[in-house]
């Protein structure tokens, strides 16, 4: 999808997708100028995983923009308590900025919310650790390299229960 790089995103809509979804959106953000040519995760299949996308209906029909990835994973700070992981959270480049991360963000959290989780946590790309701080998250921990990509990253975590 081509969508325009500014003005309002029109008619986003958070809707449950498959894993088999999340590749084509995973390849063209998160492996993108990485050595890896494998978007899969080995969790996507679990049966208590679920992914998450945006899609926007435009002339051009009805296009994913962003996918995202939650399964129920201990954080590893805290493993006694019940969290959610983010993983393969990934917009397209032509829809970064215009909110799509943000809603797809919330959706998640308010389903791990939902399911009694008290933290939400992920291995967040450097060049990330702003969005999720604007969304509340902590920076935990040293910088490590992921192996898949070659990449720095943080950990990031949202307490969402005291």
């Amino acid at each position: 999808m081509n969508a325009p790089a500014s003005g309002p995103v029109p008619a986003p809509r958070v809707v449950d997708i498959t894993s088999l979804d999340t590749h084509e959106v995973r390849m063209a953000v998160l492996r993108k100028g990485t050595p890896s040519r494998d978007p899969r995760y080995a969790q996507d299949d679990f049966p208590d995983t679920r992914h998450l996308g945006v899609r926007i209906a435009d002339a051009a029909g009805d296009c994913l923009v962003a996918t995202s990835t939650w399964l129920p994973a201990a954080w590893p700070h805290d493993d006694a308590a019940p969290a959610m992981q983010l993983r393969g959270m990934a917009v397209l480049d032509d829809m970064q900025g215009l909110g799509v991360g943000r809603l797809l963000l919330a959706a998640g959290i308010d389903r791990a919310r939902a399911a009694g989780a008290r933290y939400v946590w992920a291995r967040a790309r450097d060049s990330a650790i702003g969005f999720y701080e604007r969304a509340g998250f902590t920076v935990v921990g040293d910088v490590f390299v992921d192996d898949a990509t070659g990449l720095d990253h943080h950990l990031v975590v949202l307490e969402l229960q005291r």
